[in-house]
């Protein structure tokens, strides 16, 4: 059974918006700006910082995304504020989706659970697992309708070649095994999708050169980590993206204009996205 929920509705949400950006909210509690701080409880600031940059943004981007570890590393008060802010989004902007950044890889009944805490507890409509473990750590997933799985075939981070640029025997990088394994035989149900690097432009282009056309990518590393708007051209004929960037917007400024700071650097990410994206005729000879 097709489960093409969540696709439809990313995809009609990238039209209406005229953007394929999903902010970021890793939102580190020790810099936030004073203004959201003071007299405040932790999972209070946490809460208000990020309604403030959802209100300012939310007409500009496709959906947002939380590592979840900026929020578990301030215990039950920051998953507290990510309960929240999930919650905010499911109320005021029902159509924008909500991703975990959560690298999960379980099992049989483990992964019930981590469905139950990322669909049910936390209000996200997807969340990242890691391949390493196999496809009976994916399947369970393809069961929740409307619902979907990213997995990151290549990360972002500058040593992730040390382990997934390794060759295998038949000549595969272990990267393009992964690809080929999510495009080809995991997204049976139409919700697995991939997550691959701006960091690594050749690599990306591989990726998405192995994907078929009904594949969907989550693409990390612009922003604060480097990745060029320049490299998102490729997608020009498909358009089936969303690239993700998190301090460079929200932590655009540290006073009280953070959250319009947050929102002029969205619209210059998504005006630069938006021209690279453009088929340009061929200059007379």
């Amino acid at each position: 059974m097709k489960n093409t929920g969540f696709i439809q509705t990313i995809k009609q949400r990238i039209l209406e918006a005229n953007s394929h950006i999903c902010v970021g909210l890793d939102s580190d509690y020790e810099k936030l700006p004073s203004v959201v701080t003071k007299n405040k409880s932790t999972e209070q600031a946490i809460f208000e910082f990020n309604t403030k940059i959802i209100d300012a943004t939310h007409d500009i981007v496709t959906a947002y995304k939380s590592n979840m570890v900026f929020y578990a590393g301030y215990g039950i008060d920051g998953l507290k504020a990510l309960q929240r802010t999930n919650e905010y989004i499911k109320k005021n902007y029902p159509g924008i989706k909500t991703i975990a950044d959560a690298k999960r890889s379980e099992m049989l009944r483990s992964s019930e659970l981590t469905a139950y805490e990322m669909f049910n507890e936390f209000h996200f409509d997807a969340f990242t697992a890691t391949p390493w473990f196999g496809f009976d750590t994916i399947e369970p997933y393809q069961a929740y309708q409307g619902k979907a799985v990213f997995i990151p075939c290549h990360d972002s981070n500058p040593s992730a070649g040390d382990i997934q640029d390794v060759k295998l025997e038949n000549g595969d990088y272990l990267y393009e095994h992964a690809a080929k394994l999510v495009a080809e035989k995991w997204n049976q149900s139409g919700n697995i999708f991939i997550e691959a690097p701006l960091t690594y432009p050749k690599i990306l282009a591989r990726i998405n050169e192995l994907a078929g056309d009904d594949e969907f990518f989550m693409i990390a590393g612009l922003g604060a980590q480097g990745g060029r708007i320049s490299d998102l051209s490729i997608f020009q004929r498909r358009r089936n993206f969303i690239v993700s960037a998190s301090r460079s917007i929200i932590f655009a400024a540290s006073d009280t204009i953070f959250d319009q700071a947050a929102r002029n650097k969205v619209l210059e990410y998504r005006a630069e996205i938006n021209n690279v994206l453009v088929v340009k005729p061929p200059e007379a000879s």
